[in-house]
Formats: C-alpha cells, structure tokens, sequence
C-alpha cells in the first residue's frame, strides 16, 4: 500500500510542474495550456499567449501559478477565430475584383 502523504514533509500541489505534460490529446475534462491549444490549431504558442494579452483568447481557467488553462470549448471557439481570421485575410485574389 503507497502513503497517500508523507508526514515529514509539506504537501504537495497537484498540478506539480514536474509531471509530464498531457500531450494534444488529452483525457475529457482536463485543461489544456497554451502550447497544446496552439498544436491543436496549427498555430505556433505565442500566437495563443499575444490574443490572451490582447483580451481575444479567454481562458477558462487560471491555476495557482498563474498558468492560462482552456477547454475543449474554449479551443473549438478559437479554431472558429482563427478561421475567421484566414477567410477574411486578404490573398491575391482580394485585388482581382476591381477592374483595373
């Protein structure tokens, strides 16, 4: 039988930074850092770490440490985003329409 706690030392948080991380997939109801949202997406991590700063990302969650944390939902709602985003850019057919 292992201890569920050790009395000579202090406990211990549950979101310890010394576990490994979750990888893109992880189990229903966990949350999700910056780095999966962004493997999730195909985008790079600081692209989710700048729209949280500029109030477009809203996490679900904050831990402790002050670690964004997002769900499932919140990533499918930034996946819509981001689409808006790539059909609204302009490409070179943006100028083809005017005559010229």
């Amino acid at each position: 039988m292992i201890p569920t706690t050790d009395p000579g030392s202090s406990p211990e948080p549950t979101g310890s930074t010394d576990q490994p991380s979750a990888g893109l997939h992880p189990a229903s109801g966990e949350l999700l850092g910056p780095v999966e949202v962004a493997g999730l997406l195909g985008v790079k991590p600081q692209l989710i770490i700048n729209w949280i700063r500029e109030g477009r990302a809203h996490p679900s969650a904050v831990d402790a440490v002050g670690r964004n944390r997002f769900t499932r939902e919140d990533v499918d709602s930034l996946r819509s985003t981001l689409g808006r985003r790539r059909t609204g850019a302009a490409g070179p057919e943006a100028g083809s329409e005017r005559g010229g």
